[in-house]
């Protein structure tokens, strides 16, 4: 028999888990402060890779994530793959053996194969890598697709509606108490991204929390330009759907260890634009600049799984675009009496007890 679950947060590890868990016959209400993917999930680069990981076990995690979005086969998620040419010299010579020792997909080109594949490129590099195992989810469209999915299959998403207390009796969770009054469960999932040491720490659950502010910016609309996700030296882009270029400002925005903006929103978003605008040998004009604060454990890596109270069930992390449907499977896993998921194990709660 199912339980009643309350999901907190309704960004795409929110979306990714009640859809899971009501497909695997659970009661599941989300409950979102505003509007579903209003936080991080809206403001992401929507990158899928497993390029980028800390060590072997993330980088197993990562790519067991887009085995798990393959699986399933959603809108907005696409494979168009990766172009990297960030590095030179030794620099790409070791990223090269590396990600080939670790199994990944990974080909080498040289700079006509680069120019046939991304001829809007100004000066393509010497050599490149392509990764055409990663891809790119509309983080918004696929997010609101897993929370119409599980509530075609009887679940609920609240919105506009705050979360003022995790409810507790007797070392159990209860439910949620909101601004609206008290929702009853018999497990909580957290995926509040940023706000939940807020909601834990009266529990006694610490889970300390790095500042990673994060800018994006888009352009105006321009012609089918780019083919892959590019990564050159200090500028990541993509071209969207519907013609505008979205990129990070900080190089390596996976990685970036900032924890406050170097400059001035629009003078760090100026800067990342002329950089694209010599990458592509266009100008390009400013449409749109956002800030994230993108959820990072004090570790850098995943949180997931149980903490505190009996019934508190936790997912904070960064990237969640890259590692929501893996989520989804893995949270449904354990709360459906699956036992431990061996990919979570190095990434549980306790480890800041």
């Amino acid at each position: 028999m199912g339980q009643r679950i309350v999901i907190i947060g309704a960004g795409i590890i929110g979306a990714a888990a009640a859809f899971r868990l009501q497909q695997a016959g659970h009661e599941v209400t989300v409950i979102e402060a505003g509007a579903p993917c209003g936080g991080a999930t809206g403001r992401s680069f929507g990158w899928i890779n497993a390029s980028f990981h800390h060590d072997a076990a993330h980088f197993a995690l990562r790519a067991e994530g887009i085995a798990a979005w393959r699986r399933l086969g959603l809108p907005g998620v696409s494979w168009p793959g990766c172009l990297w040419f960030e590095e030179e010299g030794e620099g790409f010579t070791s990223f090269r053996n590396h990600l080939t020792a670790m199994g990944y997909p990974v080909d080498e080109l040289d700079r006509d194969a680069v120019a046939a594949l991304e001829p809007a490129l100004a000066t393509p590099p010497a050599r490149a890598l392509r990764f055409p195992a990663e891809g790119v989810a509309e983080a918004v469209q696929v997010a609101g697709e897993l929370l119409a999915r599980a509530a075609a299959l009887g679940g609920r998403v609240l919105s506009g509606l705050a979360v003022q207390a995790i409810a507790e009796r007797v070392g159990r969770v209860t439910g949620v108490v909101t601004d609206a009054g008290a929702i009853g469960a018999d497990a909580v999932l957290v995926c509040a991204g940023t706000a939940t040491p807020g909601l834990i720490g009266p529990l006694g659950v610490a889970l300390p929390m790095l500042n990673r502010p994060g800018l994006l910016l888009s352009t105006q609309a321009l012609p089918p330009l780019l083919s892959y996700i590019v990564v050159a030296p200090e500028q990541e882009l993509r071209q969207l759907p519907d013609g505008r270029l979205l990129a990070p400002t900080s190089p390596n925005h996976q990685g970036d260890e900032s924890d406050t903006l170097t400059d001035s929103a629009e003078a760090l978003a100026e800067t990342a634009r002329a950089r694209i605008a010599a990458l592509i040998g266009r100008e390009v004009r400013l449409t749109g600049i956002t800030l994230a604060h993108r959820p990072v454990p004090g570790d850098g890596l995943p949180v997931v799984g149980a903490a505190g109270p009996d019934g508190l069930y936790l997912a904070v992390m960064h990237s969640g675009v890259t590692l929501a449907a893996i989520m989804g499977e893995m949270i449904a896993a354990e709360l459906t009496n699956g036992g431990p998921q061996a990919l979570l194990a190095p990434y549980r709660p306790a480890r800041f007890a």
